[in-house]
């Protein structure tokens, strides 16, 4: 991904905090040298490295070349909103896209013991409905889980390098990036509110 370096995000609280607002990513490899993608819920877990934790179904095919890649690619895309020439003060001005995307690479491990699949299970339900252990006793949870491993393949990535991007009108005048950023505020699309947001 070409990254500027005035869009470069360097903070890693904020790459993780990023990754967790929009954990619904697009896991892509490289097979019989034809790119494929899977998209996917993934629980980042912070630290140093960060561990992406993520599952397909068996019948994937995606799955097979996962462990032997050297590197897999997740792609974890953010908020983003059209910038009209309108939107700025100064004039004359073209049409342009902000956004945010990070690209995370590492290496892929299979995770093969039940109870540790079973484990991410739980941790994926608790992050996503943290509700919902209160609805139903654990055991039954488990039990019925575990009944579902045969068809599921379970994975964590140990993220080697990171590429985290903000395009937010860096290269204009502070005049023109607080009118984009005051057009977001007022928008009805959720994304493009975020976007102002983060234009601070």
């Amino acid at each position: 991904m070409y990254i500027p370096t005035a869009h470069k995000i360097d903070d890693p609280e904020l790459i993780v905090e990023l990754m967790r607002q929009n954990s619904f990513a697009t896991l892509i490899s490289v097979v019989d040298g034809v790119p494929v993608a899977t998209h996917l819920p993934v629980l980042v877990e912070a630290g140093d490295p960060i561990v992406l934790c993520a599952h397909i179904a068996r019948q994937n095919q995606q799955w097979k070349v996962l462990a032997s890649e050297p590197e897999s690619l997740v792609i974890f895309a953010g908020p983003h909103g059209f910038v009209s020439p309108r939107f700025y003060e100064s004039r004359p001005n073209v049409p342009t896209w902000n956004y945010v995307s990070i690209h995370a690479y590492g290496k892929v491990e299979l995770i093969e013991d039940p109870d540790e699949a079973i484990e991410h299970l739980e941790r994926m339900v608790n992050t996503f409905d943290p509700t919902l252990a209160e609805l139903q006793p654990d055991s039954t949870d488990r039990e019925f889980y575990r009944s579902k491993l045969p068809g599921i393949v379970f994975f964590k990535i140990t993220v080697t390098r990171i590429d985290a991007k903000a395009k937010l009108n860096q290269n204009k005048s502070e005049s023109d990036r607080m009118a984009v950023r005051d057009r977001y505020l007022i928008s009805e699309d959720g994304d493009e509110i975020k976007m102002g947001k983060l234009m601070g």
